[in-house]
Formats: structure tokens, C-alpha cells, sequence
């Protein structure tokens, strides 16, 4: 039998495990977004590394050409300086990419070849050979810029194929692990049901359909405490089928079940409130506890009970009426625990047994 631990502890694994794939799903969303702006930020510096490549190009040629025209010092060292610069912005660009790091490094020894030619030949630089120099350099720049362009475009789609398996194995998580948390929310759902369906048995006589023993006493003490605390009156009737052992002994034990059914079905109709507690509380005892209730309206629905099931056949193929005794207790403002009510309404019924049965009897305190 499932007991209320095992199913709260379904109920909580189930939603640990619901909100962990609702994570695993934002986390997903989050890698998409974070592939899609890995994508952008390479191409990005992409287009930086060539833009500065170009700009690197033009500075050389600056410098080639004032080196060739002989302008002052002042501008020729401003172009070297603006060039240094600009190598050392591409080599904080290539930080990440090592092949590409070491081919601008032989780019930047070709620079620097230039400047030493300068530095050596100041007087007599041949512009022929400097133009030749700027030339090369310029072609190494341009195989440069496609092996960046070449590289950086590798490794977007090796960043872009690991994101989207990481994204789909994320994704397909998420999808099982919801899966799981929805059967498991299902599986407490039916639990649960259940569950329901077994207290229910528990508090249930199995063939009158009303409250058995145990869920009566329960009721019984709740009701009289609820009673007491707002000083309201409360009737507890306790009835007896007389001589239930000879309509077994005479008719059988079915017979016997369908006359406490039709006992109970018609306490049911005559007692009618939802307050109103029905119960079998033994073999062939039966228990009414009426809240609410004062002695003399609760004698008057006893006395009708009485004569519709001296009245009323067994069934249709049982053609036999049933009598009972009751013992009727009122505890008037609620002063009575449950307890000494039931025991007033015992000591009642005993005195209509004594007194011939078939009668309902009032308790009255000596």
C-alpha cells in the first residue's frame, strides 16, 4: 500500500526534475544566443584585421614615399611610429591564433628589414629598391589578409559546429528530462487519486457505503469539540437491528447484508445534511450524530425512521421487514465530550432492548 511519504516524495521529485529540464531549456536558449554572438564577434575582428592590414599598407607606402622625396625627419619618424603602432595593434588582434601570430612575424621582419636598409642607406637610398621592397611587403600583406580571412572563417565553424552539438544535446536533455518530470506528474496525479481511494476505504464501511467505525469515532470527537467551543447542542443516535442473528440464521447471510443496506439507504434519506454523520459502527450497530441538533427534533426524525423501516421491505425478492432500537443521547450547548455522549446513548439503547426493542429510548440523566 502507497503510503502519503512515497507520494510527496513522487510530488517532489517530480517537480525538482520539472524545474531542472525549465533550466536546462533556458540554458539552451542561452547557448543560442551565445553561438549566435560568437559568430558575430569573429567576423568582427575580421573585418578589424583587415581594415588594420590596409591601413598598415598605406602607412608603408607613406613612409616609402617620404623616405623617396626626403621629406623631414619630423614626418618620416611620425609614419615609422604610426607603423610600430599599427603592428602592434594586428599582433593584440592575433593574440589567440598562433600559426597567424608567426606569419606576421615574418611580415614585421620584412618591415623592419626596411627600416634597417633606411637607417644604413639614409644618404643614398636607390628608390628603384625601395619601391621593390614596399612592393614584396605589400604582396606579403595581401596572402596575409587571406590567411587571416581563411583562418578566422575555420575557426568560426569549428566554434559554430561545437555550439550547435552542445545546443542539441542541451535541447534533446531538456526534452527527456521534461518528459520525465510530466510522466512522474502524472504518476503523483494517479497517486494521488489513489491515495484518495484508499482513505477512503479506510473511513468507509465496504457494504453500506457509510462511514465505518474508526472514521465515525474521529468525526464523533471533532464535531463535539466543535460543538463545546460554540455552545451548540449535539444528538448522538446509537441503533440496533433486533434479532439481526435470526434473519441471518432464517433468511441468509445475502438476505442479512441487503437488510442493512436497505437500513442504511434509508437513514441516508431522512438524514440529510452534510453535517450529518452515518455510520456502521458493528455487525448490525449504526450510529447518527447530528450536529446542531436539539433532543426533540432529533426524537421526532428517530420515530419516523423507525416506522418507515418497520414499513419498508428488505427487497423485492426478500419479502421481510427488519426492526431496530435506539438509543438517543443530547448533549445541549455542547457540554458533553464524545465519549460520555457515547456512553449516554449506549446506556439508552440497552434500556430499548430491555424494554421489548423496536422503540427508541431518550436518555435522561438520573
Amino acid at each position: 500500500m502507497l503510503t502519503m511519504r512515497s507520494i510527496k516524495l513522487t510530488k517532489a521529485i517530480a517537480l525538482v526534475l520539472i524545474g531542472y529540464s525549465l533550466v536546462a531549456m533556458a540554458s539552451c536558449s542561452w547557448i543560442w544566443h551565445a553561438k549566435v554572438n560568437m559568430q558575430q564577434r569573429p567576423a568582427l575582428r575580421v573585418i578589424d584585421v583587415g581594415r588594420q592590414i590596409e591601413m598598415l599598407n598605406r602607412e608603408v607606402s607613406a613612409y616609402a614615399e617620404a623616405l623617396t622625396h626626403q621629406s623631414n625627419a619630423e614626418l618620416t619618424q611620425s609614419l615609422w611610429s604610426r607603423i610600430q603602432a599599427r603592428q602592434r595593434t594586428i599582433q593584440g588582434l592575433l593574440h589567440q591564433f598562433v600559426d597567424l601570430e608567426s606569419n606576421f612575424k615574418v611580415l614585421e621582419r620584412q618591415i623592419q628589414q626596411l627600416q634597417h636598409v633606411v637607417e644604413h642607406e639614409k644618404q643614398h637610398i636607390d628608390p628603384q629598391a625601395l619601391q621593390q621592397m614596399v612592393e614584396w611587403i605589400q604582396e606579403d600583406m595581401d596572402i596575409f589578409t587571406s590567411d587571416v580571412h581563411r583562418s578566422l572563417q575555420e575557426i568560426i565553424a569549428g566554434q559554430t559546429n561545437a555550439l550547435h552539438r552542445y545546443g542539441n544535446a542541451v535541447a534533446w536533455l531538456s526534452i527527456g528530462v521534461f518528459s520525465i518530470g510530466f510522466v512522474l506528474l502524472l504518476l503523483f496525479i494517479l497517486l494521488s487519486k489513489q491515495n484518495r481511494q484508499l482513505n477512503k476505504l479506510a473511513s468507509e464501511d465496504g457494504l453500506t457505503g457509510l462511514h465505518n467505525r474508526r472514521s465515525a469515532m474521529l468525526q464523533g470527537e471533532l464535531l463535539c469539540a466543535m460543538a463545546q467551543r460554540n455552545h451548540q447542542p449535539i444528538t448522538l443516535v446509537l441503533l440496533d437491528v433486533d434479532h439481526f442473528k435470526q434473519v441471518n440464521d432464517v433468511y441468509g447471510h445475502p438476505a442479512g447484508d441487503k437488510a442493512l443496506q436497505m437500513l442504511a439507504q434509508l437513514m441516508k434519506a431522512y438524514a440529510r445534511r452534510t453535517t450529518d454523520v452515518l455510520a456502521r459502527i458493528g455487525g448490525e450497530e449504526f450510529m447518527l450524530l447530528m450536529p446542531d441538533t436539539d433532543e426533540e427534533v432529533a426524537e421526532q426524525l428517530c420515530k419516523v425512521l423507525l416506522n418507515a423501516l418497520a414499513e419498508t421491505k428488505v427487497s423485492d425478492e426478500q419479502a421481510f421487514h427488519i426492526t431496530a432500537s435506539m438509543g438517543l443521547a443530547c448533549s445541549e450547548q455542547g457540554k458533553y465530550h464524545f465519549d460520555e455522549l457515547y456512553r449516554q446513548a449506549d446506556k439508552a439503547l440497552y434500556q430499548a432492548k430491555a424494554q421489548g426493542r423496536n422503540q427508541l429510548v431518550v436518555f435522561q440523566q438520573d
